[in-house]
């Protein structure tokens, strides 16, 4: 396996702690979410998890494109909604909705590059079997 990029990031303090990457580009204070009991005044994994997932999949979904020669329009978007969720084990689970929008493209043409991207994006194989994963368009 050839590595294309790599990054190091380290937290202290968990869910009330602080963030950073071995680069300095990330510097967040985390805070614990209302719903766990915290003040919810700040970021939480499942915020950095949204962003990152959402970006990951639109570059995914854009090479897809690029590969069938479709031309994404500029206000082409991903948005990922995380939920961090409790199993009936009393297990911590994330389940994500990824919803595709590009005006002007057909929707069946997007169901399949979005379909395709799923799995060719490396957060959607990273989280395979792990997290269940819904994808729409609009």
């Amino acid at each position: 396996m050839k590595v294309l990029d790599s990054i190091t990031g380290t937290n202290i303090g968990g869910r009330d702690g602080k963030g950073t990457t071995s680069d300095g580009k990330l510097d967040v204070k985390f805070s614990l979410a209302k719903a766990l009991g915290g003040k919810g005044e700040g970021i939480t994994p499942e915020h950095l998890f949204a962003a990152g997932y959402s970006a990951c999949f639109a570059g995914a979904t854009q090479f897809v494109a690029g590969q069938k020669k479709i031309h994404l329009p500029p206000d082409f978007s991903i948005t990922a909604k995380v939920d961090l969720t409790m199993t009936d084990d009393n297990h911590f689970q994330l389940q994500v909705a990824l919803t595709a929008k590009a005006p002007g493209i057909d929707k069946a043409v997007l169901e399949d590059l979005v379909a395709t991207a799923h799995t060719v994006c490396p957060y959607s194989r990273a989280v395979h079997g792990n997290v269940d994963v819904k994808l729409s368009v609009e």
